[in-house]
């Protein structure tokens, strides 16, 4: 009859019996409590936590150690992070002035290389014309003394004793036309390339000279401009060159490579969770990230240094 009975206890009943036993076993409650305790999240048993809420200095307490723990979490790249801002709007003027300024810059650089090339080819040619007119005249001057030669001869063939002192002497006079002739050649391609020469430098002078002026004209425009701007120009780049003294050498040469990519747009803020350089989306988990900026991120598509909206907006409250 008992075991009748057992068999009709409902499931529930024996469940109960269990949890009934496990709660006299002190093993199993001390199980229990440890269980609680890493289940709260937290292992920390600070009497500073378990203080008995109703207790009003033990709540002020619990209050205060959670406001220094909140406010000891400061993002470590926060002023970093910063700075690159401020560097980008300084770049972001400066690229202005210079786009005012044209592309006056490098019109002056190509015309003074084009000059550098004429003057060089100028040199060049003035060279050979001079190494030609030396040429001539020695050519000239060994005429004049072939001239002389073959005239002494001609007066020395008719004093001659025998055939075999005639016929020596015309063979000398006709070396010496042969000679003459040579070199009366050699006056006549000198003659042509010189005028070639004459006439290239001549056009290369002038072409130097229309390249001065223009120079000249194109650098006074430009100074002018300079003139207008360098006061501010002169603020920016201090103020520029004390920003990159608070980066070290590492986050320098990253701001200044990034830079020279995007002039003045080196920073983009995340916005919405779009980059505002190239308005690409940034993944969520990355946007709260960069909001924590515990470390700089980069935009994965443009390349930009990405700073959160939220970060500028607190620094201007």
């Amino acid at each position: 009859m008992s075991e009748n009975n057992n068999e009709n206890t409902p499931e529930i009943s024996k469940k109960e019996t269990m949890m009934g036993d496990q709660s006299q076993d002190p093993s199993v409650k001390e199980e229990m409590k440890e269980s609680d305790v890493e289940n709260s999240g937290d292992g920390n048993t600070d009497d500073t936590l378990t203080e008995d809420p109703n207790d009003e200095e033990g709540g002020s307490r619990f209050q205060e150690y959670f406001i220094e723990k909140e406010e000891g979490i400061v993002p470590k790249m926060t002023e970093i992070l910063l700075t690159f801002y401020d560097l980008k709007n300084i770049d972001e003027e400066l690229t202005e002035i210079e786009d005012e300024k044209g592309d006056l810059p490098e019109i002056i650089d190509s015309l003074s290389e084009k000059i550098k090339i004429a003057e060089k080819e100028l040199m060049e040619k003035n060279i050979s014309t001079s190494k030609l007119e030396k040429e001539k005249a020695k050519l000239e001057e060994d005429d004049k003394s072939y001239e002389e030669r073959i005239n002494k001869y001609d007066e020395q063939k008719y004093d001659v004793r025998s055939n075999d002192e005639y016929d020596d002497v015309v063979k000398t006079i006709e070396s010496l036309f042969e000679e003459v002739k040579k070199n009366e050649t050699r006056i006549k391609e000198i003659n042509g390339i010189h005028a070639s020469l004459t006439k290239d430098i001549e056009s290369l002078e002038n072409k130097v000279k229309e390249l001065t002026e223009d120079l000249n004209e194109k650098q006074t425009l430009l100074n002018e401009l300079d003139e207008q701007y360098q006061q501010d120009e002169s603020v920016l780049r201090e103020k520029r060159i004390e920003l990159l003294t608070k980066l070290d050498e590492k986050n320098k040469n990253l701001y200044e490579r990034i830079n020279n990519s995007y002039k003045g747009e080196a920073t983009a803020i995340v916005r919405k969770g779009n980059c505002s350089g190239c308005y690409n989306s940034i993944p969520p988990q990355r946007v709260i990230e960069i909001k924590s900026a515990e470390k700089i991120y980069n935009c994965q598509s443009c390349g930009r240094i990405l700073i959160s909206d939220e970060m500028l907006a607190a620094r201007d409250n």
